[in-house]
């Protein structure tokens, strides 16, 4: 009876396979190419004792263990400053690969009607959640296996083949054990908007726990999976106890998505969507209330939790603000008012570098909503709206508006929490008008990128998505840029690298103005596309 229940199990984890092999394959190039090339380029950027014991000071402060997690005890080699930079990173990235692929295979099929399709031929009930899973350990441990190879060539000094193999294994893991609570979100949502937004509440709730944990009571991580990976202790004391717990957790979470799956039935969740009205509300009169009522709890979801995590974030400036008067040598050489300049500009510097990871998480609801355009049509939702008399000017407006409000609305939540949860724990509150400065100097390369995405869907809309990378590589040039030593004409690729040292120094208004402009400009560009082309076809 069990075998019946996994009937052709192998067959669809080919399947899946042979369908996602272009989306698996760029996830894995990209993953890969990143690791192992910022490996292969680590040596000549911090090669000598000097070098790493400059960045070794940095990455010791307050503001970057709560970013990049705690550094084990040196002495240091090249290897050691690698793993700490690049470990958490590298495991929220794989984090969201397989929230994506999980999710959208599970839940997303369940819901299209693929999976009815599927089980009506002679296929086990659990063959489909098997496969799955089948294909997501290959994918991880297939990563993680060329992570640790590629390490073994990198030529990055300090390295050793147990420390590769554990790095790439771990990170492996961390990436599975993710996928698995994923599988098991999927089986208690019907939904697949309800199943991500609650698997990125799981992750965000870890990692707010992380960074707490990390800068106040390190021990503590141990309690948090998502800290696991700094446990590794990666080319010092190579533990691979954190690679058992998590493969135990998967094991444990595996067991529970099967047996939530064998108890509910195809198309439902155990967590029941709540029954609509009626009839329909006086606000629900067009496409904007609708947009809002479709996407109401994600983007409260997305504004509460980039706030907390403002919040979160603003509660360890008195921390890094005591640096400098904690250590002697500054007390004797520095008077009280130099020493609290001196702090000032640290926390400035912190607030800068947390400036462009809200900007990046506010702009995911933002392309979100101007993607539905293209999502809504491949499902056949726009045909419902169109069956009325709506424009597309009207429609497309709508989105936009309500997509640009969102991301908008969710930036100035996170600057927002920085400024409560800072003055909450300051002698010295900072000024509002620091933090005005940050969402101002921001507001208008968040603006272009939403235009991108406008752009996209008006012309090629087969390929709305590659914003989705632009915005990656845009982070990763403005956060590990300095760190890497990256040419300075890098950041000159996205428009976040025109808004320089802010808050540290007040926005450019004319850059302001000039990306406000090209912002308008895409967008008009968008819609002439949208115009045009067939909404069937795209």
């Amino acid at each position: 009876m069990q075998t019946k229940r996994f009937q052709k199990t192998l067959f669809l984890t080919k399947f899946n396979f042979k369908r996602d092999w272009s989306k698996l394959s760029l996830w894995a190039l990209v993953l890969i190419a990143l690791f192992v090339g910022v490996a292969g380029k680590f040596t000549s950027l911090y090669g000598s004792k000097a070098g790493i014991d400059q960045i070794v000071k940095t990455l010791k402060t307050p503001a970057m263990v709560s970013l990049f997690g705690k550094m084990p005890q040196g002495p240091y080699t090249s290897a050691d400053v690698f793993a700490a930079e690049m470990t958490v990173f590298m495991a929220i990235f794989a984090i969201i690969m397989n929230y994506y692929f999980v999710i959208k295979n599970t839940r997303g099929e369940e819901e299209s009607g693929v999976l009815e399709l599927i089980q009506a031929h002679a296929v086990g009930r659990m063959s489909h959640l098997a496969a799955v899973l089948i294909e997501s350990f290959v994918l991880n441990f297939g990563i993680g296996l060329i992570y640790a190879i590629g390490l073994q060539f990198a030529g990055l000094l300090g390295t050793d083949t147990n420390g590769n193999f554990l790095l790439g294994i771990g990170l492996g893991a961390a990436g599975f054990m993710f996928a698995t609570v994923a599988a098991v979100v999927a089986q208690l949502s019907d939904n697949s908007r309800s199943a991500t937004i609650l698997a990125y509440l799981i992750f965000a709730v870890m990692y707010i726990a992380r960074m707490i944990t990390d800068v106040t009571h390190p021990k503590y991580t141990w309690f948090v999976p998502l800290g696991w990976v700094e446990k590794f202790s990666t080319y010092q004391d190579n533990n691979w106890l954190p690679v058992l717990f998590m493969l135990v957790v998967s094991t444990i979470l595996i067991i529970l998505a099967f047996y939530l799956n064998g108890h509910r039935d195809i198309g439902s969740g155990l967590i029941a969507t709540r029954p609509g009205r009626k009839s329909a509300s006086v606000f629900l009169r067009g496409p904007i209330s609708l947009l809002w009522r479709l996407n109401r709890i994600s983007i409260l979801v997305w504004f509460f939790g980039i706030m907390i995590l403002g919040m979160t974030y603003g509660s360890i400036f008195n921390t890094i603000g005591d640096i400098l008067k904690t250590n002697p040598m500054f007390s004797q050489l520095l008077d009280t008012k130099a020493i609290d300049t001196a702090n000032l500009l640290l926390i400035k510097q912190f607030i800068g570098v947390l400036i462009i990871v809200f900007a990046v998480l506010a702009l995911i609801p933002g392309i979100s909503l101007i993607n539905y355009l293209k999502t809504g049509e491949n499902k056949g939702y726009l045909e419902i709206i169109h069956s009325k008399p709506t424009s597309r000017l009207r429609l497309f407006s709508s989105v936009t508006l309500v997509a640009f409000i969102t991301s908008i609305a969710v930036l100035f939540a996170g600057i927002l929490g920085l400024y409560f949860g800072g003055n909450a724990v300051m002698d010295q509150p900072l000024k509002f008008d620091l933090f005005w400065n940050c969402f101002i100097g921001y507001l208008s390369p968040t603006l272009i990128m939403l235009g991108i995405s406008t752009c996209l869907l008006g012309w090629i809309p087969k390929l709305v998505s590659l914003n989705y990378g632009y915005l990656i590589v845009g982070f990763f040039v403005k956060y590990f840029g300095k760190l890497l030593k990256l040419p300075d004409w890098t950041e000159k690729i996205t428009p976040f690298g025109f808004i320089d040292k802010v808050p540290v120094h007040n926005f450019d208004v004319a850059t302001f103005w000039w990306q406000l402009l090209i912002a308008v400009i895409l967008i008009v560009v968008g819609y002439l596309g949208y115009r045009r082309r067939d909404l069937i076809t795209g």
